[in-house]
């Protein structure tokens, strides 16, 4: 499996000459050109701060920037090894503008095709000779050969029947990597629902058809902001979770402002939010900010990080550390009265007593570990959490009559992992098969109903690690709360999963482990005693089921700061909204927009 390539996005302009039914940018200051030293900045950026190896530019029409060639020069020269464009294909009818975008280095070209015909394309994009100018400059860039070529479809009711004929199309011409695009409630998508929008059950075995060609060998096919539980069976084409921050980062500015203000994102309503493939993040963003204001956080982590002798945070009992030894647990310096929750590298023996000292919870994920543990060397008072994975599992399994005795002391959690990878080494290949064989009612996290029968369902710990605040102002970190999101909070549920007595007080699995597993290890519980055991640990860990975004959550007032540090600043304002203050400062100007991308159809390349 090839690496994903660290990406960075960058808008260099709101100006199109497309007006599509789907926009998702048509609630942003139209026909806005971004000064060239600002989108220098912003490529340095992605350099800087995360070392992005593709560039990506993106409009409106990114191609309408009179500088466009001038930015992906300049691009290849601060290290990007590939600058790409997401293009309606207009200007790419000009030879000569093609060449001079090949020769400043341009090394990818994605072109947004709607439709399979004129009639089809044209209507949804807005622009009578779309479709002809596209294609001319699709057919240009596939047979000059130096970039690569792709094809994306935004996907909705008016093209959905005949996406097949769309990539049958494409294919013919030599195209051989699509993405497939789900409408999300945004811009004139959103004004255009009643249009746009569709059931993808009822369009299920089309959309499977398509799907399926990612299984030739010589295409490859991407999934974008698709509804991951449309996809079993081909849990392969999920999209990979660290592409949410492309999504997250395209609305940080609002992110921002929600957390240190309290305004909330302009599009936030139950109705959007049902619909929207950034949702889960935002309920875990709110989630956070809630424990926070609640003071009701379980654990503060700091990892191998010293925090000494200060108070914890926002409620915190306990203490996360992460240590290499038993001597060096026994050595830590802690606020006084504050417990532990440690993650100790080496199974050595622990000072005696040290469990009566003070709270303490030891995390184990070798059978090494358990070995010293959980046949005589636990402290008294201590806990033990268990890290289910393959090798602690059959462990387990080989001393059941040790657990049966230290039941009290113990919880299995099922760690979730930000890395698929991960997840294909560590986690057992069957979760539901493993807890019938151990039968024993040992309380369980981190995992649905269905995947742990007949065990004591409890609530995960509720863990947060110092790394979400931003050093310098104390504040919540976006890019940090995105990590933590994929890392432990992103989960999914199957389509069948609606029928399940518990679903309402359900998560789901982690999308890592559904990606490893597949959808279909997750099956509704029946009806029976065992069905009314787990309700009633759900709703002791639940009384009422989760609010979240798309089922009315309340907005959450400002995040609070970590103690010892200032007030927020004034959040930073969008530069599309200080441009299009700017342009609107002189009534006299000429629109913002530059001559050579005017929307008049009659300038087209094309058609000269």
């Amino acid at each position: 499996m090839n690496r994903l390539q660290v990406r960075h996005w960058v808008r260099v302009t709101t100006a199109c000459n497309n007006r599509c039914l789907f926009c998702l940018d048509a609630d942003t200051p139209r026909d806005l050109v971004i000064p060239v030293t600002e989108l220098e900045r912003e490529i340095d950026r992605g350099r800087q701060e995360q070392a992005a190896e593709r560039l990506i530019l993106s409009g409106g029409e990114a191609t309408l920037h009179p500088s466009f060639v001038e930015l992906v020069r300049y691009a290849r020269r601060q290290g990007y090894d590939r600058v790409q464009v997401i293009t309606n294909g207009h200007r790419f009818a000009d030879r000569a503008f093609f060449e001079a975008c090949m020769a400043a280095g341009l090394g990818e070209i994605t072109f947004s095709l709607h439709g399979a015909d004129a009639a089809l394309h044209d209507r949804l994009t807005g622009r009578p000779g779309a479709f002809k100018g596209l294609m001319k400059g699709l057919v240009r860039a596939l047979r000059d050969g130096r970039p690569i070529v792709n094809v994306d479809v935004v996907i909705n009711r008016q093209n959905v029947a005949v996406v097949p004929k769309i990539l049958e199309l494409c294919i013919s011409l030599g195209v051989s990597e699509f993405d497939l695009l789900h409408l999300i409630p945004q811009g004139r998508a959103y004004e255009n629902r009643e249009a746009l929008f569709y059931d993808l059950g009822e369009h299920l075995s089309v959309l499977q058809e398509v799907f399926r060609l990612s299984r030739h060998p010589r295409l490859t096919l991407w999934t974008n902001r698709f509804p991951v539980a449309y996809l079993e069976g081909l849990e392969d084409l999920i999209q990979a979770p660290h592409k949410l921050l492309d999504e997250v980062n395209g609305r940080r500015f609002q992110i921002r402002r929600y957390l240190d203000t309290g305004q909330p994102l302009d599009c936030r309503s139950p109705d959007r939010c049902r619909h929207c493939f950034v949702e889960p993040f935002c309920t875990t963003m709110d989630r956070v900010i809630a424990a926070q204001h609640r003071r009701d956080v379980e654990v503060w982590w700091t990892g191998d990080a010293p925090w000494g002798n200060q108070p914890l945070p926002f409620g915190c009992r306990t203490l996360g550390v992460a240590v290499d030894s038993c001597e060096a647990l026994s050595l830590l310096s802690t606020p006084a009265g504050v417990g532990l929750y440690a993650a100790v590298g080496q199974a050595g023996r622990l000072a005696e007593g040290l469990g009566n000292r003070r709270e303490l919870t030891l995390i184990a994920w070798e059978p090494e570990q358990l070995d010293r543990w959980l046949t005589g060397d636990l402290p008294d008072g201590a806990e033990l959490e268990i890290r289910l994975n393959r090798r602690t599992a059959a462990w387990l399994l080989s001393h059941r009559d040790r657990l049966r005795e230290t039941l009290a002391a113990l919880r299995v959690h099922q760690p979730a992992h930000d890395q698929l990878a991960t997840c294909v080494v560590e986690d057992v290949p069957d979760p539901a098969a493993f807890f019938h064989e151990l039968a024993l009612p040992i309380p369980v996290s981190g995992l649905p109903a269905c995947l742990a029968p007949g065990t004591l369902l409890v609530a995960e710990r509720r863990v947060l690690p110092r790394r979400l605040f931003d050093p310098e102002t104390g504040r919540l970190s976006i890019v940090e709360l995105v990590a933590h999101h994929i890392a432990t909070a992103y989960r999914a549920k199957s389509l069948r999963c609606a029928s399940c007595p518990v679903f309402d007080r359900c998560e789901g699995a982690h999308i890592n482990q559904l990606r490893h597993l597949g959808f279909s290890a997750l099956q509704p519980l029946g009806s029976g005693p065992a069905t009314e055991q787990a309700a009633q640990q759900l709703r002791a860990s639940w009384p009422a089921p989760p609010a979240r975004l798309a089922t009315g959550r309340q907005p959450e007032a400002p995040a609070p700061s970590l103690p010892g540090y200032g007030a927020p600043e004034p959040p930073p304002l969008d530069p599309l909204a200080i441009s299009a203050a700017k342009a609107s400062e002189d009534s006299e100007a000429p629109p913002n927009i530059s001559p050579a991308i005017s929307t008049d159809s009659s300038t087209d390349p094309w058609r000269t």
